[in-house]
């Protein structure tokens, strides 16, 4: 072969195998599966389409490696009856769902639809539980005071609060010696029992881990907002479900949040957490929602000029969703308000799938997008590489 047939020749073969490649990407094993899909069989004990209690060990550094159990419940959707395979039509997705205060994981399962939507959608619901080590003077335990730490919800330094109860009761805060006025949950290290979550389950389960989802109502919210703050690596969205940090404690300086998709929901009428950031009917200042999503929308580097982002569930309470668009960072941010007040949102459960199937579309159209890009530039340089050469 001679010079001028390999110059011709060279940039079109690039092409064709640089195409192939891309074109044929999901046709290998995924490298978003997690260890546990090399497993042939569910671990002991869990069943497909059951609410599974599992039990793991949390050590806190805190308190001289203290060994803690926390458990979380979880509920994995049968597919084709192949709960294990690197297939990519049968890796699952993953979302994390916290309770709010003073609220369970039983409870929540039965009030929304989550396990009735993870079926349908082929997503693993896993619900962690809130500790709730308080006990009164008189040595009496209250276990209804489980909640989580989070945003300010422990730290809070705030005083003139009527909470009812003081900080000091939960038995971990009284050895960590902190004992706030307004601050309403125990001081556990929450972040940790999430790391430890998904390390139990992406060695246990097969998980498409770019498909991993943390949401929470009111304290719940809170939470996720924690680990948009200090754990996002493992997430690539968050839906909120009125909560927002503490005033005084919104942070997202944690730099893998960048790029990663937010919904928050919440009522207009809300007075456990006002939406405008009025008091709260516990004396609790929260941060304004509007405050909250514009900054995200900053970090995400989104134009703050907000436009409608439809949904089938827009005559409902006068549900409605806007969204700040064009974010370079790739981020999907949308807020939606309704008329209502700290209570169940309309189609919540509807409007969350919506949203996170509408993050996965717009990354794959992404993908798409790159894939026709590359291929026409490398034939517009097939081109050009031709005419020089026979111009030489």
């Amino acid at each position: 072969m001679n010079l001028l047939a390999f110059q011709i020749l060279l940039p079109i073969i690039l092409v064709n195998l640089l195409t192939f490649k891309l074109s044929f990407a999901h046709d290998e094993p995924s490298s978003s599966a997690s260890a546990g899909c090399s497993l042939d069989k569910l671990p002991d004990g869990v069943q497909t389409d059951e609410m599974t209690l599992v039990t793991i060990n949390v050590t806190d550094s805190r308190l001289n490696e203290s060994v803690i159990e926390r458990e979380f419940y979880i509920r994995v959707p049968g597919t084709n009856g192949k709960p294990h395979s690197t297939e990519a039509t049968d890796m699952k997705s993953l979302m994390i769902f916290f309770h709010g205060f003073l609220r369970n994981v039983v409870e929540i399962a039965t009030k929304y639809e989550y396990n009735v939507m993870g079926r349908m959608e082929d997503v693993i619901m896993i619900y962690p539980e809130g500790m709730t080590d308080f006990y009164y003077p008189n040595g009496t335990q209250e276990r209804g005071l489980q909640g989580w730490n989070a945003q300010g919800s422990a730290e809070n330094t705030a005083t003139g609060c009527y909470l009812g109860y003081h900080q000091c009761g939960y038995d971990i805060c009284q050895k960590l010696g902190q004992c706030h006025d307004c601050a309403f949950t125990s001081c556990h290290n929450d972040v940790l029992f999430v790391q430890k979550i998904l390390e139990w389950v992406f060695a246990n389960l097969c998980v498409d881990t770019s498909r991993v989802f943390a949401s929470g109502e009111s304290n719940g919210g809170m939470m996720t907002y924690e680990l948009m703050s200090r754990y996002s690596d493992p997430f690539n969205a968050f839906i909120v479900i009125y909560g927002v940090p503490l005033v005084g404690f919104l942070n997202f300086s944690d730099p893998g949040v960048v790029g990663k998709s937010l919904l928050h929901i919440h009522g207009f009428d809300d007075v456990w957490v006002p939406y405008n950031g009025t008091l709260s009917l516990q004396g609790l200042i929260f941060t304004r929602v509007d405050d909250v999503i514009e900054e995200y929308a900053r970090i995400q580097n989104c134009s703050l000029d907000s436009i409608a982002w439809e949904t089938p569930f827009d005559t409902v309470n006068d549900f409605e969703c806007k969204e700040y668009p064009n974010c370079q960072s790739g981020a999907t941010v949308v807020l939606c308000t309704y008329d209502g007040d700290h209570n169940h949102p309309p189609m919540v459960e509807e409007t969350t799938y919506l949203f996170i199937d509408w993050v996965k579309i717009r990354a794959d159209d992404k993908l798409t997008g790159f894939k026709t890009v590359l291929k026409s530039s490398l034939y517009v340089i097939a081109v050009l590489q031709l005419v020089l050469s026979l111009l030489i």
